[in-house]
């Protein structure tokens, strides 16, 4: 087992995906990042800490070994530009854009300019919703909590106005450049982080961080005839982004609940009907509940049999984004009864016997073979 269990140190679940490792990370970044932390040793160590936890897990073949071997894995295994200090820590896409836009022979390689945006973390929350509302389609409100910029500094993470300086490590450039022989390379200042200035004064509302947790609520119109476990995606309705980036998306997983008449095949509805012994066998009329308003009448003819499965057309649910509707399934049940009087068990006896004796009586003799007809002839002669 690993020394440092980096799950741990992110604070997520062995089983955690992308998002939730990025969402992770990032508030922990926020909030123990040196700049917000000036003299601070134990939050310095803590960044560094999920730094190198973040590194690993956010690349899959490095995750797939820390999670067979841990540490011990992960040597000589190469983190890919170690050698220039700092890129092993960088986003794959920061560092490929780095490079081509101030890759140069010979060249000063100068980059300036602003980190890019990064697009806030997706959400998902899951809604309960009745057959009926799944029939008829529904507007629900979903209630969540999500990260927001923070009202107050808008996102900066400083006191409004006086609360930044020029960084001393990039000048203000946003941007530090490193030399390997003849190739120059621009990167990210890893101190203001292509800012290019740094805080000073931290927001008294978020303390720094940029951002806080707001609760949240939008409507989200149903469709008619929903199946149970759609997920369906609310556009830009999830975390804020990062530096003008788009927020993230909200994805609502909607299931259906338990219904006390009917059950969903498909597009089809199964309902039970319980029929008497005489019902059964003399055969009925019987009402059918249905999921709109009111009932159908449905002839169960004599002799009916328990199991049998009727089929009501387009009484079912309507197909999504279809014009085709499903059919009601009646699925027959005999009722037996568990409490007779006297009366009514000499009653089944005499119909037993009524019924046994009949078949007697229907029972004929197996017809004679022409062989034993002519035997018969003969000793008669």
């Amino acid at each position: 087992m690993a020394s440092n269990d980096y799950y741990r140190i992110l604070g997520v679940p062995r089983n955690a995906s992308d998002t939730e490792l990025k969402s992770a990370f990032r508030n922990l970044a926020l909030r123990y990042h040196p700049d917000r932390n000036h003299g601070n040793k134990e939050a310095e160590a803590k960044f560094k800490e999920i730094n190198e936890a973040y590194n690993v897990l956010a690349d899959s073949e490095k995750r797939s070994m820390y999670d067979q071997y841990g540490e011990e894995g992960l040597k000589g295994s190469g983190s890919g530009f170690s050698g220039f200090g700092g890129f092993q820590n960088m986003d794959l896409g920061d560092i490929f854009g780095d490079i081509l836009g101030g890759f140069g022979f010979g060249g000063s390689g100068r980059a300036s300019g602003r980190s890019r945006s990064r697009k806030g973390g997706d959400l998902k929350h899951d809604v309960k919703i009745s057959l009926e509302e799944a029939f008829n389609g529904a507007r629900v409100s979903v209630n969540f909590e999500r990260t927001e910029l923070c009202s107050l500094c808008r996102g900066t993470g400083a006191k409004p106005k006086t609360g930044f300086k020029k960084c001393s490590t990039c000048h203000g450039a946003g941007r530090v450049q490193y030399a390997q022989g003849f190739f120059s390379f621009a990167q990210t200042c890893p101190d203001c982080h292509g800012q290019g200035e740094v805080i000073t004064s931290p927001c008294r509302q978020c303390h720094g961080v940029g951002t806080e947790r707001r609760k949240a609520s939008v409507n989200i119109k149903i469709p008619p005839g929903i199946n149970d476990g759609t997920l369906m995606r609310v556009s830009r309705a999830g975390d804020a982004g990062v530096k003008g980036g788009d927020s993230g998306d909200l994805y609502v997983q909607v299931y259906i609940k338990h219904h006390s008449r009917f059950e969903r095949v498909e597009d089809d509805l199964l309902y039970y009907v319980n029929l008497s012994i005489p019902q059964a066998v003399l055969g009925a009329n019987v009402e059918v509940p249905t999921i709109e308003s009111g009932n159908v009448s449905l002839n169960i003819p004599a002799g009916t049999q328990y199991g049998k499965v009727f089929r009501i057309s387009n009484k079912g649910m309507p197909a999504m984004n279809g014009k085709k509707r499903g059919d009601m399934l009646v699925n027959v049940k005999i009722e037996i009864p568990t409490q007779l009087s006297s009366k009514q068990k000499e009653l089944f006896k005499e119909l037993s016997n009524s019924i046994d004796g009949e078949e007697k009586i229907v029972k004929k003799k197996k017809p004679e073979s022409i062989f034993e007809k002519i035997r018969g002839s003969l000793i008669l002669s």
